[in-house]
């Protein structure tokens, strides 16, 4: 009975553990920062400074249905790796995995959190007019 609700208690907790993100870093390193001052935003259109793309983040992929809390739990892990690699924000949306090309097999649709980790450009340089 013990070794039961061990079992149980281990599968559990192994299911409560974060996904783990695959980050692609695409620019130069950057100290790290704390993650409540990357800001957040929801497509590129909202960012009102230049910047450039430091780092892509993806997560695993969820089922549609019922995954609002495990989104919310990627949207925060990938705020904070994009902390880690030094951004200064994140632009984070939601996707949907295209269904395989089974004809006829209903295949619950699936999501999964894909990021940019920007940092911002502090000196901007333009060609010489000629």
């Amino acid at each position: 009975m013990k070794v039961t609700a061990a079992a149980l208690m281990l599968l559990a907790a192994c299911a409560c553990a974060a996904a783990k993100l695959d980050v692609i870093q695409v620019g130069p390193w950057f100290q790290p920062r704390d993650w409540r001052k990357v800001e957040v935003f929801t497509s590129r259109d909202q960012t009102a400074r230049p910047w450039g793309g430091i780092a892509i983040i993806h997560s695993p992929r969820v089922k549609a249905s019922g995954s609002e809390a495990a989104l919310e739990r990627m949207k925060l892990q990938a705020r904070r790796q994009a902390a880690e690699l030094g951004a200064d924000a994140v632009i984070i949306s939601v996707d949907s995995a295209s269904a395989g090309p089974e004809m006829g097999v209903y295949e619950e649709p699936e999501l999964f959190v894909s990021a940019l980790a920007i940092k911002y450009v502090t000196e901007v340089s333009t060609p010489a007019a000629k």
